[in-house]
């Protein structure tokens, strides 16, 4: 799993080849909006250009903490394996097994679970949040390859029936 500590590091990954440029756009669009120097609003993470990106790296902000500002860090999965650091809340569940259900366990409601759209064709990726303090909570980005195993379409549906009964 990839765990990236703030906006300069989700840069240095999208260069290096190891994100795609739609999670740094994503990322982007949550910098954007804590910035305290106004930047141009940005309503669609798909809209963000290089040129927002550039703008964003000269920004204090983009040295700052995810863990700090956000809640937590953002994890990009690349294997199997790394669904199961991927926990979510059933008290239940917690209590019957000692620990919180990941992903592959059973299905959950979160703060976000969603796909994030493409300028052009399907999904390739599912963001994970779940808020476990007042900032936030850690991100995770699941790829396609992964989304039977971390059952998304459930996580999905637990998600949509929770925050919209």
């Amino acid at each position: 799993m990839i765990e990236i500590h703030n906006f300069n590091e989700t840069h240095q990954q999208y260069q290096s080849g190891t994100i795609p440029y739609r999670l740094l756009q994503d990322q982007a669009a949550v910098m954007l909006d804590i910035c305290s120097n106004p930047h141009k609003t940005v309503a669609n993470a798909l809209d963000i250009t290089d040129t927002d990106i550039n703008w964003l790296l000269q920004q204090q902000e983009s040295t700052f903490s995810y863990a700090d500002y956000l809640g937590g860090n953002v994890y990009v999965c690349e294997v199997d394996a790394d669904l199961k650091q991927i926990h979510g809340c059933d008290f239940e569940w917690a209590e019957a097994h000692g620990n919180w259900p990941n992903v592959t366990d059973m299905p959950m409601s979160w703060d976000s679970c969603c796909y994030l759209q493409e300028a052009t064709g399907e999904p390739r990726w599912v963001i994970f949040l779940l808020c476990w303090n007042n900032a936030g909570g850690p991100v995770y980005y699941v790829p396609k390859h992964l989304w039977t195993a971390a059952r998304v379409t459930e996580h999905i549906a637990a998600t949509d029936n929770a925050w919209n009964s």
